[in-house]
């Protein structure tokens, strides 16, 4: 019998494996032509969104069994002091300023759909479960040897600590009790974020 998060992949595994292929950015950085301006501003507007997925984590910890609050601790923790120094540094080589980002309108939508959904842990875990799962399963079907500038970024999100980590996050889904009604609800409109947020113009 399979578990509750091995069906939300299921079902989401068909959209997200055509997002290389669909989504204009990741299209764009798979054939190599993607224009650096693009980049940029995905870079400044997900830092801002990373800073909130550090509060995330810390919210989960609130919330969550014994068993995994310092696993979480760690997560939120690991964003602060490595991720987004690395972001920084990634941004520096495209040109962003990450000083003064001003949130998009997809990216505000989005963090406050999270804050609205991370009030219980089984259903905060499954509205982050699209950004997490999602990257690692799109960015692993963008071919490497097109990447040219973008080759770092890549590499980043399909490594096996990522792999490892989504795996971690799926096993709290499914100790978590979610009614699995409410699961795909909350699953389809994280989608919808996400895919808005890979799909966003350059303001």
């Amino acid at each position: 019998m399979s578990t509750l998060s091995q069906d939300l992949r299921e079902y989401g595994r068909p959209r997200v494996e055509r997002w290389a292929e669909e989504l204009p950015l990741l299209a764009g950085v798979a054939r190599g032509d993607l224009p650096i301006g693009r980049f940029r501003h995905y870079l400044e507007q997900d830092y801002v969104y990373l800073r909130e997925y550090a509060r995330l984590y810390a919210r989960l910890a609130a919330n969550a069994p014994d068993e995994h609050v310092e696993h979480l601790v760690r997560l939120a923790a690991n964003l602060i002091d490595v991720e987004l120094d690395s972001h920084r540094a990634l941004g520096a080589a495209f040109g962003a300023d990450l000083t003064d980002v001003r949130p998009s309108s997809e990216c505000r939508a989005y963090i406050a759909f999270l804050r609205e959904s991370t009030t219980t842990f089984g259903e905060g875990l499954v509205a982050s479960l699209p950004c997490l799962w999602g990257y690692g399963v799109a960015l692993a079907r963008v071919p490497m040897e097109n990447s040219g500038p973008y080759r770092a970024w890549l590499e980043v999100y399909t490594s096996g600590d990522y792999t490892a980590m989504i795996e971690r996050h799926c096993r709290m889904i499914d100790e978590s009790g979610l009614d699995a009604d409410r699961a795909r609800e909350l699953f389809d409109r994280a989608m919808e974020h996400e895919i808005a947020f890979w799909n966003q113009e350059v303001a």
